[in-house]
């Protein structure tokens, strides 16, 4: 399954163009697949020579025009938001408008929240299992969001976080910050990209400096001109391969591959995913039906040409249930029937 990545922002900050750039135009109806550049694919792929190679996707969908609740209910659909910050035109203030954004996702939860407490007080008045717990999480982060602040912020374990989970908060998104800046701003953005930078390293978010209208325009070149091009803004990798990686980092994410002569391709799971999850990413039936992984590296594959060279030197690690697939593995999964 791709990512599902949720391009949003205050109004005017060129979400649409960014869009635009990331799906190099091929997006339709405000919704777009897009290939993830890895370098480590490009490299298996040459080794191994296989009959189709496919690289890790996201799906990109560009916020639609719309009412408070309508942008919200877009948003909770996402895997990882790209909030997008104008730091473009005339009089620039993105830390500004992007809190007055934040903000409207703050009700939404808190109204969220505010409904859920009312359902478990009855539930725990009827004695309901549980109920005086999920009492005690919402009425925290009840609490926190009428402080104005992000369900993300609340300090609470992995359980107690996952109680929340039931009410789809949009404020415990994963999210990256977009500073999209002018050309002539490039490659720091100047001093809108700053404000940006700040408010991300606050909230602990990954932030990135591109002109969206630059990308979009370079979409359109072929790649050796698409690098001389960048050379001269000072830049030396693509908007789409920065957000990628940011969009991974945000979300908790690594990507293995699978590697044979009918295809290699890089698959993207959860990090720290034990080898059965791993596993279900390629069919769901695999996580039931696991018996153990084969593993190696890239580099090792590449310089042997093969997982049956690797197997026959005895060079692939054998690994069971309890394995943690690590990003950059090579997997070769046996299952049973």
């Amino acid at each position: 399954m791709p990512v599902n990545v949720a391009i949003v922002g205050p109004q005017g900050s060129g979400k649409t163009t960014l869009f635009n750039a990331l799906t190099a135009g091929r997006g339709a109806d405000g919704v777009g697949m897009v290939d993830v550049p890895d370098e480590r694919l490009t490299r298996l792929s040459a080794a191994v020579k296989p009959a189709k190679t496919t690289p890790a996707q996201v799906r990109v969908e560009d916020s639609p025009p719309g009412s408070r609740a309508q942008r919200v209910a877009f948003a909770r659909q996402a895997d990882v938001l790209v909030k997008v910050a104008r730091c473009f035109g005339p009089d620039p203030d993105p830390a500004v408008e992007l809190e007055e954004f934040a903000l409207d996702l703050v009700l939404a939860d808190l109204a969220s929240v505010e409904k859920r407490i009312e359902v478990v007080a009855k539930e725990a008045r009827a004695g309901k299992k549980d109920a005086v717990a999920e009492a005690e999480i919402l009425t925290a982060a009840k609490e926190h969001l009428d402080a104005g602040k992000q369900l993300r912020t609340l300090a609470l374990d992995a359980d107690r976080r996952q109680t929340l989970q039931g009410i789809f908060p949009v404020t415990l998104k994963p999210y990256v910050y977009v500073a999209n800046a002018a050309e002539e701003l490039l490659p720091s953005g100047g001093e809108p990209a700053a404000k940006v930078k700040k408010l991300a390293e606050a909230e602990g978010a990954p932030v990135m400096n591109l002109s969206a209208r630059l990308e979009a325009e370079l979409a359109e070149l072929d790649p050796s001109e698409q690098a001389e091009m960048r050379a001269g803004y000072g830049i030396d990798e693509s908007g789409l391969g920065r957000i990628a990686r940011a969009v991974w980092e945000a979300g908790g994410l690594i990507t293995y591959f699978t590697a044979g002569e009918p295809e290699v391709r890089a698959w993207p799971c959860e990090r720290d995913a034990p080898a059965p999850v791993a596993a279900s990413k390629i069919h769901t039936d695999f996580e039931k039906h696991f018996i153990r992984a084969e593993v190696t590296s890239v580099d090792e594959l590449v310089a042997a040409g093969s997982m049956d060279a690797l197997r026959a030197a005895g060079k692939l690690r054998v690994e069971g249930r309890e394995y943690r697939v690590q990003d950059g593995d090579v997997v070769f999964f046996r299952i049973g029937r």
